[in-house]
Order: structure tokens, then C-alpha cells, then sequence
């Protein structure tokens, strides 16, 4: 049975409640599941699924598993009585013996008090502070402790918090320490307080394990001696295949090995086999450590190539096994058509097999071209250039996901980086004509080769900005896009303002989410605040009766490049709707492609409520409108009332912006009445009729409003304050985010000096954007697993 969302209000200008040594906590903004990812984080019971080893013995056997051979025991060091006062000297003590016993050749790890020093360095700008930190040495030498060196965080519990409060405490800190730590697979943590210790393990996409232990027990050096023994040796703990790689502002990037399976060379010979090491790329994004653990690295000077095509960016993410369809698999589609071949379907390339990989399934390359199988780049949408799917070790616990290894060829810059309402309409209008239309229904000519995916999960983390000309996109659909009945043509063609209409300043990510509509549906995805009302819901929108808008006439350069559109979608005016069809009974509900475009209008509505411009004086965002945005369908539904009637709320948007909010009103009418309702030959229910309005409305509302100072007007990096809640915005992006996006501006400039120079062979293709992930957006969960896969997006 589908799993029910809960649709509770969300109170949004609450106090946040007061901590001591503290994992920040800020008012809650999104929906409740959404709280790990604003860092308003606590212990959850699903979430994080807290269970106690059944015995002494049961965590011993789960210590000695880290290992190919057990623990050695035989030699522990006599310790003073273990007390809250006198633990940090016995773990030091154990610590030192277990070197100079074991690891003579490694630093020497050490249990130390953090002193009110916050560590830096973390993927999401945390400023959790653990009351200590185990560490080696070396790294405490440093003139900041940073979090990737971190091997062990402990909270000591003080007077006046409660014993739960204490347990959230320490296991927010294990949540955190897995996050920085993406070559961990089980993170260690302790809690000690008056009476004893309990030790926590945090097993990346499980959940968390405990174990309590009293002072007096006369086992608990023998325990200690085992729980400090994995920090030096973490075996099946880690993950061997990243290093740590150079340090800079307090930022550590990694070293990553990815396996290239052998593939046919000349004459029919393989290639061996080889690993290749991807230096120096830095995470941009993490979450959900305990569910679908993501962790995003971007690296913009990488010169690493796969078949030619060079990897920016690598993405690692933990699946369910069996798992129908994958992000790969799902851009392998939208890329790539079939066509028969003398009357037989030819099937997709099948994945090698690759000797002596011993976790790694099936890396996958871009395969040699099969007859029948063309490809068909796809502007505007993400291309993997390498996947691997890796078998995760056994650390005690049934083995229920694999970990997705992608990597990407382009980068960007976060959605809520741009720079003003001009170019934030041209990236929607892209996204809506390249992202939505053509993967919705990619049609050729000869009738072959539809691909029907839809995205799902339409965001302010999903959609990049391309701030550069994005010539590898255009250039790839050659040939095979004039098979096509129609290539997508992007705005800044329309405006004149390029001559290849396949220029565009928009990328689509993340499609771990997505659905091939022919062979799956599993309901509804979004993330909180993008996410369409229905699918919020679970159901269609409830009827009201309504005066559709009429269908506006096409701009003179749309109509122009696209007269079938316009042929299809005439302009015309509607009387009122007054009742649901006949045909809308039993029919059944499910995600579709309007569902996408209307998170579209909940993109453009967030980018205008927060826009703060530049040299102007803030102005407090209107509570109501931001409560009714962020709260149960309901609210929201009524929010699209109010605007669709053009009834007035004022600090919806900045003044000086409030020009866009005739266009944001234009596109609420049109949303107002779910077209689930209408008659099966309306043509409001046609399922392209929504985007082709949306798509109308956005390039007319660009023609007339051009050269206007608001669609100009640069938008501050801080953005619009909510009353009462004046850190719910957050952040434009993270440190590490604005590094790689400024890493890529640099790589931008220098490669446009030296073509100009003439000081280097011709200009290698400029990979176009790709990820750094969103602020804090998380996908909702699926209805069939509340728990699972709630998130996944990396851009800010």
C-alpha cells in the first residue's frame, strides 16, 4: 500500500530552541523530513533507526569484522579506573599502546577536547562543534582542525539536558562526521556521561548501532581497546578507492580511483584493463547518510578523459539493490534511440563484465556505436561519461543497497547564482523547451525512438546555470538532430541573441528520480517547496470551478520555428468549467509532465521571492506568502488562488521587481484548475498544453520587458529576509560550492587567453555545466518508502 505523506502546516518564524555545545539548529522552513538538510537536525527515529548490539559479544563480532583477521586482544595495557573525568588519558593511553604495538609506522591518534573550536572544513558549512574529536596527531599539529581528518566525534554530557537530548547530540555529530568523510563506510562516535559510555557506529545507508557500557564493567577496557583499534585500521570500514588530496582554505580534496573496464582496440584486440585516478576533486554536496548517501566532487581542470570526453564530476550515491532503473540508465535513454534494422529491434548495448574487479560490477564507458543504436545528445540535459555500480562490504548487516558511481562531463554554477530576471526566465524557458518537451517526448521522424522520461524532481538543486556559450552541447546533435521532426531551440535564439539555436544556459541534473513512463510508475517524486501540489498530495488537486485563462498567441520567432505548435495550440479564449467530466471518473492518477512544469513555476516563485537586488534596501518577504509556500498542499493551493485572482500581496517579491509579478500571476491562472478534471478532448488536457503556454507567456513576457532596468538589475548574493527567521534562507551556496564554481570561471578565462594567444592547440571542447549541488533541497520520498531515497541535490 502507498505510504501517506503527513500535509501538517509547517510554522515557519518558530524560535529556535537553545543548545549548548551545539549542531546548529535554525527554524524549520521546508517540511519536516527536510530538517538534516537545513541543519535544524535531531536524533529521527526512522531516519537514523537506533538499535543496540544485543550483547557484549555481538559488538565485538561486528569490531573484529572490520578486519580479514580478528582483533588481537591478548595484549591490552593496564588503564586507572575509566571515569567521565579520566576517559580522554585511558583512550589516549589504549590509543598509544595499540601503535606502538601494531602500527609503528603510522601517526599516533589521539582523543582531545575540541575547546570551544569548531572544526572547519565541512562539505556543508556546518558549525557543529563535537565536545571531543579522536584524530592522529599530525592533524592536531595543523592551525585548524579540519573535518575530512576527523576519525572520531564524542559528546560529554553536561547538567541540564536530558539523556535523549544527549543521545540527538552525539548522533548528530556521527550524522555529520559521515557526511565529511565520503571514504568511510562506518563512522564511529561515543557519549559519555556520569554513569558510562555508550559507543555508536553510523553505517552509511543503514541507520545506527549502540552499545552502553558502565564505568565499573570490568569488559569495558577490552571494548575500548577493540573500538579504538578500527580508527587504525578500518578495512571493510573504508573505502580504498579515495585518498585524501591537497589542502586549500581550509578545504581537503580527494584522490579518486575509478576502474575502466577493457574495451575492443585495434583489430579486435581488448584494452587492458585499467584503474584511473581522478586528482584533486573537491565535494561539493552531501546527504542523507543513512538512506541514500550522496556525495558530489567536482574537479573543473580535471584532465581525465573517458572515450574522449573529459569527467568534471563524480557523483556516488547508495541504491537499493535491485533497483529497476538507475540515473545512468535513464541518461543512456534520453541520449540514445533505437531503430530497427532490417525489421528487428536492436537492444541497448550490453554492460562488460570486467576481470578482476572485485567490487565493481559493471563499469560502464561510452560504448562502441552498434547498428541501430544512434545516439542523440539532448542540450540542456546532463551526459554521463562513466558508471560503475560497486558492491558494498559486509560490516554485520544484511547487504541492501549498492553504491552508484556517475561521472559527468559538465559543470555549473547553482540556479539561485543568477545574476538577474532576464536571464533567470531564459534558463526556465530552456529548461521547459530542452529538459521537459524533448525527454517528455523525443519523436523522430520515422516514428522510432521515443524515450517518454520524465524528470520528477524539478528544483532550484536540479537546475544549473550555464554561465558560457555551451558549444559541446550544440555541437553533438549533428546529423541526427535534423532527422528529427523538430530540434529543441533554445531562448537565447529566439531573442536574437545567438546563432545556433542549440546555445543554451541551462543544464538538467540529478535524475535518480526519474521515470520511464512506459515501464514504471511508482507514484510521485518532487522535493519540498518545488514539488507540484497533486504530487504532494498523492492525488489529483481538488476540483473548483474555474475560468481558464485563454490560450495566448505565440511570439513572432516562436511561431516562426515552431508553426505545428501554433497549429495545435491555436489562441483561443474558454468559457467556464463549472463541474468535473464524465471522464475524469476512475481514472487513474499518476506524475506527468504537468507535474514538472509546475515545478518550474515554483522555481521561478522562489528565485523572485528571495531576490534581493543589489543597492537597494531590503525589504522583509511577506510571511504569509513564504508560510503558505512552504506548508501542506492545501496552503499552497490557496497561494495559487490568491495570485491567479491577482489579489494583492505585497512583499511577495522585492519592489523593484514587482514588474515579474504580472507574469508570475499569468502562469498561476493557468495552473489553477488540475487538467486531471477535464474532458479527454479538452485541449487544456492535452498533456503538452501547460508547457506550451508556460513556454509562450515567459519568451513574450522577455520581448516586452528587454531592456526594462528591473530585468537587468543584479541580484545581491544575500538574499530577502524573512520576519522573525533571519537565518532561513540560508546560504546562496557553500564554500566548497563557490570554490569549484570559481575554479571554473578560471579554467573559463584561461582557456579563452590562451586560444587568443595562440599559445595552445586548437581549443578543447568547453564542458558546459554540470553540478555543484543545491542548497538544501531533498527530494520527498517515494510512496512505497517514506525512509528512503529522500533526497539528492547538489547545487545551491
Amino acid at each position: 500500500m502507498a505510504a501517506q505523506r503527513s500535509t501538517t502546516p509547517v510554522k515557519a518564524n518558530q524560535a529556535p530552541p537553545s543548545h549548548s555545545s551545539p549542531v546548529t539548529r535554525i527554524p524549520r522552513y521546508f517540511a519536516e523530513h527536510k530538517r538534516d538538510q537545513v541543519q535544524a537536525f535531531a536524533y529521527d527515529e526512522k531516519l537514523h533507526k537506533l538499535q543496540d548490539f544485543d550483547s557484549r559479544d555481538g559488538f565485538l563480532d561486528f569490531l573484529h569484522g572490520s578486519g580479514d583477521k580478528p582483533i588481537p586482544l591478548s595484549s591490552i595495557p593496564h588503564t586507572k579506573k575509566w571515569s567521565q573525568k579520566t576517559f580522554l588519558d585511558a583512550a589516549n593511553t589504549i590509543a598509544t599502546s595499540i601503535k606502538s604495538e601494531h602500527f609503528r609506522t603510522l601517526d599516533t591518534l589521539v582523543f582531545k577536547n575540541t575547546e570551544d573550536k569548531p572544526p572547519l572544513g565541512h562539505v556543508t558549512d556546518t558549525g557543529c562543534r563535537p565536545d571531543f574529536i579522536a584524530a592522529f596527531d599530525a592533524s592536531f599539529k595543523k592551525e585548524k582542525m579540519l573535518w575530512p581528518y576527523i576519525r572520531l566525534t564524542g559528546e560529554d554530557a553536561s547538567k541540564g539536558k536530558t539523556r535523549d537530548d544527549q543521545k540527538r547530540q552525539a548522533i548528530s555529530y556521527l550524522h555529520y562526521l559521515l557526511l565529511a568523510r565520503p571514504d568511510l563506510y562506518v563512522a564511529q562516535g561515543m557519549l559519555t556521561s556520569k554513569t558510562g559510555i555508550v559507543f555508536l557506529v553510523g553505517i552509511g545507508g543503514h541507520g545506527i548501532r549502540s552499545f552502553a557500557v558502565r564505568w565499573s564493567c570490568k569488559e569495558l577496557t577490552k571494548l575500548m581497546y577493540a573500538f579504538i583499534f578500527c580508527l587504525y585500521r578500518p578495512g571493510r570500514f573504508a573505502d580504498p578507492s579515495y585518498d585524501i588530496g591537497h589542502v586549500e582554505d581550509n578545504q581537503v580534496t580527494y584522490n579518486i580511483n575509478i576502474a575502466i573496464p577493457a574495451i575492443p582496440g585495434v583489430d579486435g584486440v581488448a584494452t587492458d584493463h585499467q584503474v584511473v585516478l581522478c586528482r584533486d576533486f573537491l565535494p561539493i554536496y552531501a546527504a542523507s547518510p543513512f538512506a541514500t548517501r550522496t556525495h558530489v566532487f567536482s574537479n573543473p581542470n580535471s584532465e581525465v578523459t573517458i572515450s574522449n570526453k573529459r569527467l568534471t564530476v563524480l557523483k556516488d550515491q547508495l541504491c537499493r539493490v535491485g533497483t529497476r532503473f538507475d540515473e545512468h540508465e535513464i541518461l543512456k535513454r534520453v541520449h540514445s534511440r533505437q531503430e530497427k534494422v532490417s525489421g528487428v529491434e536492436v537492444p541497448g548495448v550490453e554492460e562488460e563484465k570486467v576481470p578482476g574487479v572485485e567490487e565493481e560490477k559493471v563499469p560502464d564507458v561510452e560504448e562502441e556505436k552498434v547498428p541501430g543504436v544512434e545516439e542523440e545528445k539532448v542540450p540542456g540535459v546532463v551526459e554521463a561519461v562513466y558508471n560503475a555500480v560497486i558492491q558494498l562490504p559486509s560490516v554485520g548487516e544484511p547487504i541492501q543497497r549498492e553504491k552508484y558511481r556517475l561521472g559527468m562531463g559538465q559543470y555549473g554554477d547553482p540556479f539561485m547564482t543568477i545574476p538577474n530576471v532576464k536571464v533567470m526566465l531564459e534558463v526556465v524557458f530552456d529548461i521547459l523547451e530542452g529538459a521537459v518537451v524533448v525527454i517528455e517526448d523525443l519523436i523522430c521522424a520515422d516514428g522510432l525512438g521515443s524515450v517518454k522520461v520524465l524528470h520528477r524532481d524539478i528544483s532550484k538543486g536540479n537546475v544549473v546555470y550555464v554561465n558560457r556559450p555551451q558549444n559541446d552541447t550544440a555541437e553533438v546533435r549533428s546529423t541526427t538532430a535534423q532527422e528529427c521532426k523538430k530540434p529543441p531551440v533554445f531562448a537565447r535564439y529566439f531573442l536574437g541573441e545567438s546563432d545556433n539555436p542549440h546555445e543554451t544556459s541551462a543544464l538538467l541534473i540529478d535524475f535518480n528520480h526519474a521515470e520511464i513512463l512506459d515501464e514504471k510508475n511508482d507514484g510521485g517524486r518532487g522535493t519540498a517547496v518545488f514539488i507540484a501540489r497533486a504530487v504532494q498530495r498523492g492525488e489529483a488537486v481538488e476540483f473548483t470551478q474555474w475560468f481558464p485563462p485563454a490560450t495566448p498567441a505565440s511570439p513572432v520567432p516562436y511561431a516562426a520555428n515552431y508553426p505545428e505548435r501554433l497549429e495545435q495550440f491555436k489562441p483561443k479564449k474558454f468559457g467556464p468549467v463549472a463541474k468535473s467530466s464524465d471522464d475524469s471518473k476512475g481514472r487513474v492518477w499518476r506524475h506527468e509532465l504537468d507535474h514538472d512544469v509546475e515545478s518550474v513555476f515554483w522555481l521561478i516563485f522562489y528565485w523572485a521571492l528571495s531576490a534581493r537586488p543589489k543597492e537597494h534596501p531590503n525589504e522583509l518577504i511577506n510571511v504569509t506568502t513564504w508560510n503558505s509556500l512552504i506548508g501542506a498542499a492545501g496552503e499552497r493551493e490557496a497561494l495559487i488562488d490568491i495570485l491567479s485572482n491577482k489579489r494583492d500581496l505585497p512583499g511577495t517579491v522585492h519592489s523593484a521587481f514587482s514588474p515579474l509579478m504580472d507574469l508570475i500571476r499569468s502562469l498561476a491562472g493557468v495552473l489553477r484548475l488540475d487538467r486531471y478534471w477535464l474532458n479527454d478532448s479538452d485541449p487544456i488536457n492535452h498533456p503538452e498544453y501547460i508547457v506550451e503556454v508556460f513556454q509562450r507567456l515567459i519568451l513574450q513576457f522577455i520581448l516586452d520587458n528587454r531592456g526594462k532596468d528591473f530585468m537587468g538589475l543584479q541580484v545581491d548574493p544575500k538574499r530577502r529576509d524573512i520576519p522573525d527567521t533571519p537565518r532561513a534562507m540560508g546560504l546562496r551556496s557553500t564554500t566548497s560550492q563557490r570554490s569549484n564554481s570559481e575554479n571554473a570561471k578560471k579554467r573559463t578565462r584561461t582557456e579563452v587567453d590562451d586560444e587568443n594567444s595562440n599559445q595552445r592547440s586548437p581549443k578543447r571542447k568547453t564542458p558546459e555545466a554540470d553540478q555543484n549541488r543545491v542548497e538544501e533541497d531533498e527530494a520527498l520520498p517515494d510512496v512505497d518508502d517514506t525512509v528512503d531515497d529522500t533526497e539528492e541535490n547538489w547545487l545551491q
